[in-house]
């Protein structure tokens, strides 16, 4: 695996990955942008080409070419490197095959089985009634196989019979979604059959473009006594709660938008895509989930939620506001005429659809407006049906500002005291609240916990280290404390490997291990630049490093001294309360000599 991202970082310049999804400018001998996990004016996302690592100084964030396209993406480093990979051109050599070999026999069947059902479509029996449905709904021939659309014949073994003459296994093909095994079934073809049957076929796809699963619709004139829409199982490719349809074809453009639109079904993506609006993905008929949120947080945080105007499409509305706010997003709505959803005004009334994505209302506006037209506000019961309606949503609001924005309008519009919306809207968020764990909680306080003085002098000095092979030269031949390289394990390892690695910052990162290494990344980019004058990042200027890193061996040294007498003390006590004569008159005797400088 060592090898694999030594050849992969070989092959690959970060300056140029990133430059994929971001506009890089150059800035000295490095490069700068906007970051992409944070809203801000002034860059304050730096790239060192020679380095080959970033960092931000805004958000805190960064690390390799692995670590931003896990962030950018939405990945686990696996899927990262597998991605890397194909980029750089280089074979993995995968540290569990059988698991990677199931896999991709998986992704095999799929991409077969798509491929079958889009030839159901063009030439098998979809020819005429599915692909003539398709073309009155509006699409074209060519969105149809851009989204590959196909078509799963009426019969109960197509699929089987298709994949197995291939040389798959029923098993196989079974753990891929397509077939179902019969109840008490013992196993052998004979005990399954065809999960999708006369049905138009939607393949879903992740982020790079390889189907993962199907959304299936019954075909027009056949038994909807059945559900409508069936969607493939939970597999080992297939993950519902982070898959969103469109989304391979739809990253770069909502990047380039800066704003998602958020439709409910795969036809409503779809017929917007053919109108030229590609930053659109469904959440294919699931509720919105806190994963998808993330997964779409990473190309931006400006949502538009463009729901059906029914009361299912309303609740479905409301909770995906409320998740997103939670999550700090910002969030408009798309208003249609009731009974309209997004592929019927795409086929009758283009302009229209376009008018509404354009003049999409804030979000809280949107909720306000609804609970309004619902209840009374006239009635003391009404006021508090809408107050209790609106800060159900606000409860969860991240930004502090904004919550007290809607608190003060809506109590303009209920005509009541601003204490008393607030006093609701703090007691709704406690509620809320309670529900955490007592260990999440206990990490909350964890993350805050301020951090020893002899903790931020090492870590300070370590920074001088990275960017000065001089410094490590000198604090690596002077005498360490034993307990003190216990301190801080990258010190340590600096401390220990110095001489291995030349003292040099690049061959060390290869040397450690990945959490190590992106600790050495970080306290690197924070010595190494600096946020200047009118927010611009520049290159920090080192004048006198030698005498700074001497200057913070000299503080270390004092903080040695100060917790060592501490321990002394805390020790005294301890003999004088059991009466240990001896232990006291040594810990006396030592305590004496540190006072002294000896």
């Amino acid at each position: 695996m060592g090898t694999d991202l030594e050849e992969i970082k070989n092959r690959l310049n970060i300056v140029d990955v990133i430059g994929d999804y971001l506009r890089l400018e150059k800035a000295g001998g490095n490069w700068r942008g906007l970051c992409p996990f944070h809203n801000e004016k002034s860059p304050s996302f730096m790239v060192s080409e020679e380095k080959q690592i970033w960092h931000c100084f805004g958000c805190q964030k960064g690390g390799d070419v692995f670590s931003f396209v896990m962030e950018m993406e939405g990945l686990e480093f696996k899927e990262a490197l597998k991605i890397l990979a194909e980029k750089a051109g280089v074979e993995l050599k995968t540290v569990n095959p059988k698991a990677a070999e199931k896999k991709n026999r998986a992704l095999e069947i799929l991409e077969l089985a798509t491929k079958f059902y889009e030839f159901q479509l063009w030439e098998g029996p979809g020819k005429t009634k599915i692909l003539g449905y398709l073309r009155d709904r509006g699409l074209k021939d060519e969105t149809i196989k851009e989204f590959r659309l196909g078509y799963a014949p009426k019969g109960w073994r197509n699929m089987l019979d298709f994949l197995t003459k291939r040389g798959y296994g029923a098993n196989e093909i079974f753990e891929a979604g397509l077939i179902i095994k019969k109840e008490g079934g013992q196993g052998g073809q004979q005990n399954y059959y065809d999960r999708f049957r006369s049905r138009i076929m939607f393949p879903i796809a992740e982020y790079s473009g390889k189907v993962v699963g199907y959304s299936a619709r019954v075909a027009p004139g056949e038994d909807e006594s059945q559900a409508k829409y069936i969607n493939s199982p939970e597999s080992g490719v297939y993950h519902k709660s982070r898959i969103l349809y469109g989304i391979d074809k739809a990253k770069g453009e909502i990047k380039h938008a800066d704003f998602i639109l958020l439709v409910e079904g795969n036809m409503d993506v779809i017929a917007t895509s053919q109108l030229g609006i590609r930053n659109v993905v469904a959440i294919s008929g699931t509720a919105l989930t806190s994963e998808q949120v993330d997964i779409l947080k990473r190309y931006t945080k400006n949502f538009r939620i463009f729901f059906d105007m029914d009361s299912a499409g309303e609740g479905a509305t409301r909770k995906s506001i409320k998740l997103c706010l939670a999550k700090d997003v910002s969030v408009n709505v798309v208003e249609l005429p009731m009974g309209k959803d997004a592929a019927e005004l795409a086929k009758d009334d283009p302009s229209a659809l376009k008018r509404a994505i354009g003049s999409a209302k804030d979000a809280m506006e949107y909720v306000m407006e609804r609970a309004l037209e619902k209840f009374d506000k006239g009635t003391a019961h009404g006021k508090r049906m809408i107050a209790e309606n609106v800060i159900e949503i606000l409860e969860g609001f991240q930004n502090g500002i904004e919550k007290s924005h809607w608190i003060k309008k809506l109590a303009d519009e209920l005509d009541v005291k601003e204490q008393t919306l607030t006093e609701m809207t703090e007691k709704a968020t406690l509620r809320g609240r309670t529900g955490e764990s007592a260990e999440r909680f206990q990490k909350k306080e964890a993350d805050v916990a301020p951090r020893e003085k002899m903790d931020v002098l090492i870590e300070d000095l370590i920074g001088f280290m990275l960017v000065s092979k001089e410094v490590w030269k000198e604090v690596a031949e002077k005498e360490m404390f034993p307990y003190l390289l216990k301190r801080d394990e990258l010190f340590s390892a600096m401390i220990k490997e110095g001489r291995t690695v030349s003292f040099d910052f690049d061959v060390l990162v290869g040397a450690i291990d990945r959490e190590m290494k992106l600790r050495a990344e970080k306290i690197y980019f924070q010595k190494k630049f600096r946020l200047g004058l009118n927010n611009v990042l520049e290159e920090a200027v080192l004048s006198d490093i030698s005498k700074d890193s001497e200057f913070l061996f000299s503080e270390i040294s004092k903080e040695i001294k100060r917790e060592r007498m501490a321990d002394i003390v805390r020790d005294l006590k301890s003999a004088e309360e059991r009466n240990d004569r001896e232990a006291s008159m040594f810990l006396k005797k030592e305590l004496k000599e540190l006072l002294e400088g000896k």
